[in-house]
């Protein structure tokens, strides 16, 4: 976490969020301070990609709790190392479509858009809705409330 800090901030903010960050009631705030600092910053520092996804997570408003984000975080993360992300409800059940179904619409929406319109595969609207339900199946769900608040969020800050 230090190396961190040292990479985005001057030397004398290193320091006192190095402090503050050892303070837990303090945390999730330095937390989106850090997120703050990733949005400005050109480029990811690349020791630290779920971490850097995390403080960005943190930011948003909707979130009914920490470890909502945490899991959105990991869901990205998670998102970051699958070469075929499409969701297809006739091979992926549970956790694995839920995670999909967020991912394709959080980043890849537009191309759902276009297989909808020009290939007749289920609209956006139909993966929303499974996805939600996937979420409340595997209990999760503060995300599946909070679906399209993140499928947005997602969209607005990662891409």
């Amino acid at each position: 976490m230090a190396s961190l800090i040292d990479k985005l901030f001057v030397e004398s903010q290193a320091k006192a969020i190095q402090k503050l960050w050892e303070d837990k009631d303090s945390r999730f705030l330095i937390q989106k301070e850090i997120g703050k600092k990733l949005l400005d910053n050109d480029k990811m520092v690349d020791e630290f990609p779920l971490t850097q996804v995390m403080f960005i997570v943190s930011l948003s408003n909707f979130a009914d709790s920490e470890s909502e984000c945490y899991n959105v975080a990991e869901i990205i993360y998670w998102g970051m190392h699958r070469i075929d992300i499409m969701p297809m409800v006739t091979k992926h059940k549970g956790k694995d479509l839920a995670y999909r179904c967020l991912i394709t619409l959080g980043f890849f929406k537009q191309g759902l858009i276009k297989r909808w319109e020009r290939h007749a595969a289920p609209s956006p609207s139909f993966y929303r809705q499974v996805g939600i339900q996937s979420f409340e199946n595997i209990g999760m769900n503060d995300i599946g409330n909070h679906f399209y608040q993140w499928e947005n969020f997602m969209s607005e800050f990662f891409i």
